[in-house]
């Protein structure tokens, strides 16, 4: 399959303008596959995710022909597609970052370690992926919240300059809050160090035959990646760890629906001038899900032939929800009420992305929530990618897994569908294997 890069700056600007006259003087396909990276990716990451991803679904394709292959291969015999690879100046999160010590509650050693770390981070200001980059006063601000650590396990006055050097740092958006920012920009500093210093323990999938792990984290707790978010480290320090990592997350957010709505979606109206009948399919992982989903919400009503991959996606479960509480929508309900995704919409999800629910559960934390449904499908803080799309009429009824090839998907355009991913995605970026390939052909087939 051919491919095109496409790359763009913090601000949502193409960096190469040569990239977007190779695209279009290159493109002659019925169908483009457009895809994102996510937070984890620096840019061999981002391209290694891409290859495997995408050499995947070229396998699948070359089956068209055989006579044998699944129905939905067959149905895409006659159409020709190319791909267009997103590339933007995304943080890379560590798992050792997010949960330092594998989660045991004795690594101090390793929290104050992956502390320095996510606040060298926060002094970063790139351009462009897998480039440096800072300003004096990034610099500067970071450089005073270190000094601070040492004092705040104990004095409040130390953390609640923290916070205020944190929320310094950081770039939001006019999006719904459905994710703790406004407490975390209006709660007191001290009261938010409060909030974060106990453990947080976020339940993971039922095993088999037994329960889910549980907010104690009782159940399940020695099965791996099956147990979820188990950050079990407490006090002063681990706060600021935690609040550092919301902090990033922000800025990320932020920057992903800056591309998707300055950059990409631009972009995709473009082509559409230039080919009007091309069929546009968006696939997102992470906050790739988020820079895609905001790329469609920037096109027009009713726009035909779009579909949606989101692909352990990092927002709001509530983003395509008309209303997930005293009438307020998600960030991105238009893109299914007002069908500017036309096509289906799909979400792996699965309480084993362990990354992906950081932020959540940090979010109920800030928000003082029930600490009972930490991060999961009842929790008002859930994530995309740990629990599919909840509040959502389109996707009611929808919930079904993702499958082995072959499978029968019944994906109608329209429709929103959460796939429960436990069987085959072990991990946050665990996307790029032939069962996903698959569930994104479906999509492709049905719209």
């Amino acid at each position: 399959m051919h491919t095109f890069d496409i790359e763009f700056t913090k601000d949502g600007e193409v960096f190469d303008s040569d990239q977007k006259k190779a695209l279009f003087a290159g493109l002659d396909a019925t169908d483009l596959l457009v895809l994102s990276h996510g937070w984890n990716n620096d840019v061999q990451e981002a391209t290694d995710l891409y290859d495997e991803l995408l050499g995947n679904i070229d396998r699948l394709l070359g089956l068209r022909a055989n006579p044998q292959a699944p129905a939905t291969l067959r149905s895409l015999e006659g159409r020709t597609f190319m791909a267009c690879r997103v590339f933007w100046p995304s943080k890379k999160f560590a798992d050792e970052d997010l949960i330092p010590g594998g989660g045991a509650a004795s690594a101090s050693t390793a929290n104050d370690a992956a502390l320095e770390r996510t606040l060298d981070s926060l002094a970063e200001e790139p351009e462009r992926l897998g480039q440096g980059g800072t300003t004096p006063i990034r610099q500067a601000a970071v450089a005073e919240a270190r000094a601070l650590v040492p004092q705040l396990d104990a004095d409040e006055g130390a953390q609640k300059q923290y916070v205020n050097i944190l929320r310094s740092l950081v770039e939001t958006d006019d999006s719904p809050d459905d994710d703790g920012t406004s407490a975390f920009f209006g709660t007191d500093g001290a009261e938010l160090f409060q909030a974060l210093k106990e453990p947080v323990v976020a339940p993971g999938p039922a095993p088999h035959g037994g329960a889910a792990v549980t907010a104690g984290g009782a159940a399940g707790a020695d099965q791996g990646g099956a147990a979820g978010l188990r950050d079990l480290i407490a006090g002063g320090h681990a706060a600021a760890r935690r609040l550092a990592n919301y902090a990033t997350y922000l800025r990320m957010k932020s920057r992903a629906g800056t591309v998707g709505t300055k950059g990409l979606g631009p972009l995709l109206r473009d082509v559409r001038q230039e080919h009007s009948d091309i069929r546009l399919h968006l696939v997102g992982h992470s906050f790739g899900g988020r820079l895609v989903t905001a790329a469609a919400n920037a096109l027009d009503d009713d726009t035909p032939y779009i579909t949606l991959s989101l692909l352990q996606a990092a927002f709001s479960h509530n983003g395509l929800s008309a209303d997930f509480g005293e009438g307020k929508p998600g960030a991105f309900h238009a893109v299914v009420g007002k069908r500017r995704a036309s096509g289906p919409i799909i979400i792996t999800h699965t309480k084993k992305d362990r990354a992906v629910g950081v932020a959540y559960p940090l979010a109920s934390r800030i928000t003082f929530q029930n600490a009972a449904a930490l991060g999961d499908k009842d929790d008002p803080y859930g994530g995309m990618g740990r629990n599919g799309a909840q509040r959502t009429k389109e996707a009611t009824g929808n919930e079904t897994k993702l499958a082995a090839v072959g499978h029968g998907y019944a994906f109608q355009a329209g429709k929103v569908y959460n796939l429960l991913a436990d069987d085959f995605i072990s991990h946050h970026g665990d996307v790029k294997n032939i069962q996903v390939a698959y569930a994104i052909l479906s999509a492709v087939a049905a719209g």
